[in-house]
């Protein structure tokens, strides 16, 4: 059976009452089970791009003496000051028969865990390179197997520079992802999105003054057939910083078959961990409730056994 539906109907104008959406679990559960999944994918992606952007320092394919217990390339991330203890990624580096490109990247997590984040990292990211990231037409082909806080993250994703070299830090991406969770259930995550890194590129050893806004769409699946679409409102695009481990600003819209049933809202640049969202009871009434981001709840609707 398919897990992936497709919605083409993006224009969504009134928040449906839950009974009008076809839901198997209350919104809590299933914006609690996304939003889980959207902050573990985000500390994936800024992993992905922190080590892609330091494609000029890999200056040397991976040897005996560019790996295992020194971790050449690994220790360079100290520079971050990303990682807590004194234990690096594993990094290593693959170059083209014929030059410097295609380079394969792959980092190899084993329980690391990350300031600012208290997140513990496992497993691996591959990341396949035509050329430097903000090259004309660059893409880069990644491959993730693992797990970020006991939730397991496997799939693939296409990113492709789609700015102008020296103008615009812009990448349009592509992906598909299984997020499964400690008590079972799997979330199966289509993505269309695009990237831009508006503010720290270029100061590759300082995340302090990295920001990222991001636009674009999911749709998604998960084990107990709840499909749904979440938007990025273009007019508030999501915001990401270097110095927190969430989204921090920006409004996604939900919906099921073009049909609005709630929308969430980050806040306003804040680093926490709380946010809110808004939908129509049964009533007609509109209820705006808090969720505590990375909360992951299955709750089934009620009346339901």
């Amino acid at each position: 059976m398919s897990l992936f539906s497709c919605d083409n109907h993006d224009d969504v104008d009134v928040i449906k009452p839950e009974e009008q959406v076809v839901l198997n679990n209350d919104i809590e559960t299933v914006i609690s089970t996304e939003e889980s999944s959207e902050a573990v994918m985000e500390t994936a992606d800024y992993e992905v791009d922190l080590f892609s952007f330091m494609e000029s320092e890999y200056t040397e394919p991976t040897t005996s003496t560019k790996k295992g217990t020194h971790n050449y390339y690994g220790n360079f991330a100290r520079e971050w000051q990303r990682y807590k203890s004194e234990k690096m990624p594993e990094i290593s580096i693959e170059f083209g028969e014929d030059g410097r490109f295609p380079m394969t990247i792959t980092i190899e997590y084993d329980s690391i865990e990350l300031y600012n984040n208290d997140k513990i990292i496992d497993g691996a990211i591959k990341i396949e390179m035509t050329a430097a990231p903000w090259t004309n037409e660059a893409v880069r082909e990644i491959t993730m197997d693992l797990v970020i806080d006991s939730v397991e993250i496997n799939g693939t994703k296409r990113i492709e520079f789609t700015g102008e070299k020296g103008v615009t830090k812009k990448w349009d991406i592509t992906s598909e992802i299984t997020f499964t969770y400690p008590d079972g259930t799997e979330l199966y995550r289509v993505a269309e999105r695009t990237r831009e890194w508006i503010a720290g590129i270029d100061t590759k050893w300082i995340l302090d003054d990295d920001k990222i806004q991001i636009t674009g769409k999911v749709t998604c699946v998960d084990t107990e057939q709840n499909e749904y679409t979440k938007q990025i409102d273009e007019e508030n695009p999501l915001i990401r910083i270097g110095t927190c481990r969430l989204i921090v600003q920006g409004t996604v819209i939900y919906s099921q078959n073009g049909e609005e049933f709630a929308k969430f809202d980050y806040g306003d640049g804040e680093c926490d961990n709380l946010a809110t969202y808004t939908y129509t009871n049964p009533e007609g009434e509109e209820v705006t409730e808090t969720v505590e981001i990375g909360k992951h709840k299955r709750n089934k609707k009620k009346g339901d056994n």
